[in-house]
């Protein structure tokens, strides 16, 4: 931000005067029209609802206007940033109070020519600090010198644009007492904000008029220039309201303090129930996500969960869901071959896309391998095609059946049906695999074989090699099913874990009974998009997938993660970005908020603030629209909520003090 020159000075001089002649004249003129206008017709002007019964000059920081007493004030100290939110207790503030920016477009050459003589100023003063070794000078001119360039930079390649403002404000009380207390309150909490107001002295009559809605300054000297971002934070545009009437509250708005109500599943106001959750850790994501989860489950909407670091098993006993344990020591199992029918929209019946299926198959034993080749993958093609084809399964949803008799004990009769068949499991493959190989001479294949025996039984990973624990069956009757993969080792099973428990979801919950409202949750989603991971490429492949898919099987995808520029750096990471109608953004670090700046187009204002923001704040885009938010839990929802993990306990406390 630079101050204005003498010329800048003068035009204002030279403008407020010419006005001055301009509204004299009209308001002449006005009268006129006023009196003859109350004479013919008794029809009054826009300035007699605006103008009050009497005036009081004189006193030297307030006047009175008819019965109240007024103290006009203007904006002196900024902050050295500015960011969404910044202004949010004057326009909120809850007494009787005016507040208005005043806005002139500056000259954007003499703007260029003072940043140039500033950063000569500043390089010329960095040469004598550096000449007597002031360590801590230097550094504040170095940066100083920076930020100008990058400014400068902007103004020339027109990225930004540079104005002089004005912020200043009319308060009103009912006596003399009262409105110096309100302005002692005032001016405390924006200092404490870096922000400073001074009352107009001896000018609280120009003051005053400014305020008013004239669309006019009577004090021109006092404006301070802002960049574009700048500016923009200004402007409580984050005030609007996301209301939808069957939604579920996501959050408080900030600034109104009115719920945010979203109906992930209208979509005649959301395009897909799709979400993203970017918070840095203890910034309140997973409380958020928890919400989310809890108040969904309230109107109907079923949950599956794939958790990574145990952070939902207490919030899924209470809301008596099913907690499955992946892990080497776990009884509880799930079979990543299994397969099931699904509804078809063109064909208007119901399918078994055995193609999609095997395609996921492969990409799994792609991750357990660490990759493949285009030879393997032929070959492990094969396998998969020839195993189903074994077992009889088709593309017909009769496939999947068998025809069963059994006597049953309470009617005392036959009973004559069909039950699923026994799915093909990973030994099955295996099997098959190497029967392929066998008679091949290729070094790949036979190392493919001896790599993949690992996961089979008797194996070291062999947990993925079992049919489904029959408890499991239908679980998509339960609210919420969460797969606590957290036992897994970090930096292989856990990937590993994480694709067999979505693939698995979304092939017996995600895709079935498109009539149900369902929701995928994937937690900590960075480590299946994590460049350093073999095999990366094929978990991100089928994440991505996942998001495109839902949409029609009336589901969504729920993807959270403290690392968001893992997703900024991958293809498929910034395609399930753009797959979410719903982007919320928590606290972030100073690693992810450039990227995150980039990818959705935030102003500097909007940057600042996700720097900043408290725990449970956060940034909300939807439609192209941003808004600010806090999480707020009820006292029932703090019962329920973990209280395990005690960063977690600490957010509940914290949000429930700042609800209260």
């Amino acid at each position: 931000m630079l101050k204005k020159d003498k010329k800048q000075k003068k035009f204002f001089r030279r403008k407020q005067q010419y006005e001055e002649e301009v509204v004299f004249d009209i308001h002449a003129e006005e009268e006129k029209d006023f009196e003859e206008r109350t004479l013919e017709d008794g029809v009054p002007s826009v300035k007699d609802f605006i103008a009050p019964p009497s005036f009081e000059r004189g006193f030297t920081d307030y006047m009175k206007v008819g019965e109240k007493y007024v103290r006009n004030f203007i904006m002196k100290g900024f902050p050295i940033n500015v960011s969404v939110g910044w202004l949010d207790y004057l326009y909120n503030y809850d007494g009787d109070m005016d507040v208005v920016i005043n806005i002139e477009p500056a000259d954007e050459r003499g703007a260029l020519e003072e940043l140039t003589a500033k950063i000569t100023q500043y390089e010329a003063q960095l040469y004598n600090e550096q000449e007597k070794g002031s360590i801590k000078n230097i550094t504040k001119l170095r940066n100083d010198i920076q930020r100008l360039y990058e400014q400068r930079e902007k103004l020339e390649n027109n990225y930004e644009n540079l104005f002089y403002i004005q912020i200043g404000a009319n308060l009103y009380a009912d006596s003399l007492e009262e409105l110096d207390k309100e302005w002692q309150k005032i001016d405390t909490k924006l200092k404490g904000r870096k922000i400073y107001m001074m009352p107009t002295y001896l000018r609280q009559d120009d003051g005053y008029k400014t305020v008013l809605p004239f669309g006019k300054t009577y004090v021109p000297d006092l404006f301070r220039n802002f960049n574009t971002g700048a500016l923009t934070a200004c402007f409580p545009f984050y005030n609007s309201e996301i209301s939808h009437e069957r939604g579920i509250m996501v959050g408080v708005n900030l600034t109104t303090s009115t719920p945010v109500l979203i109906d992930f599943y209208d979509r005649s106001k959301i395009v897909n129930s799709n979400m993203t959750i970017f918070g840095q850790s203890g910034s309140g994501k997973t409380f958020l996500t928890s919400l989310i989860t809890m108040r969904s489950a309230l109107r109907g909407v079923r949950t599956t969960i794939i958790d990574p670091e145990n952070e939902y098993s207490p919030l899924t006993r209470a809301l008596g869901g099913s907690l499955i344990r992946i892990s080497p020591d776990s009884t509880q199992f799930i079979n990543p071959f299994d397969v099931e029918e699904e509804y078809d929209d063109s064909l208007g019946r119901e399918i078994v896309k055995l193609k999609d299926k095997i395609s996921d198959n492969i990409n799994l034993v792609a991750v357990m391998n660490g990759g493949l080749d285009n030879v393997q993958r032929a070959f492990i093609s094969d396998a998969m095609a020839e195993m189903y084809d074994r077992f009889g399964i088709n593309e017909n949803p009769n496939s999947l059946y068998e025809e069963t008799s059994y006597f049953d004990e309470e009617r005392q009769e036959m009973i004559h049906g069909k039950i699923k068949k026994k799915m093909p499991i990973f030994s099955d493959f295996h099997n098959i695999l190497t029967e392929l190989v066998k008679d091949e001479s290729d070094p790949r294949l036979t190392s493919l074989v001896k790599s993949l025996s690992i996961f089979k039984k008797g194996g070291i990973y062999d947990m993925f090699d079992q049919h489904t624990s029959e408890e499991l069956q239908n679980f998509k009757d339960a609210p919420i099913v969460t797969f606590d993969v957290s036992q897994l080792e970090e930096n292989v099973l856990r990937p590993i874990g994480m694709y067999v428990a979505l693939s698995w979801a979304w092939e017996k919950f995600g895709k079935k009974n498109p009539e149900i409202k369902k929701r995928i949750i994937c937690d900590e989603a960075w480590m299946l998009l994590n460049k350093n991971m073999a095999g990366v490429e094929f978990t991100a492949q089928f994440l991505e997938n996942v998001s495109r898919r839902a949409r029609k099987r009336n589901s969504g995808l729920l993807v959270a993660s403290q690392n968001f520029l893992e997703f900024a750096e991958s293809s498929n990471g910034k395609a399930v970005l753009t797959n979410a109608a719903v982007n919320i953004f928590l606290r972030q670090n100073s690693t992810d908020i450039d990227a995150l700046q980039h990818v959705f187009h935030l102003s500097d204002g909007e940057r600042n603030f996700l720097l900043q923001a408290q725990k449970g704040e956060f940034l909300l885009r939807m439609n192209g629209d941003s808004y600010v938010a806090y999480a707020l839990p009820f006292e029932f929802e703090i019962e329920y909520i973990s209280r395990a993990n005690h960063q977690q306990t600490d957010d509940i406390d914290d949000l429930n003090r700042k609800g209260a």
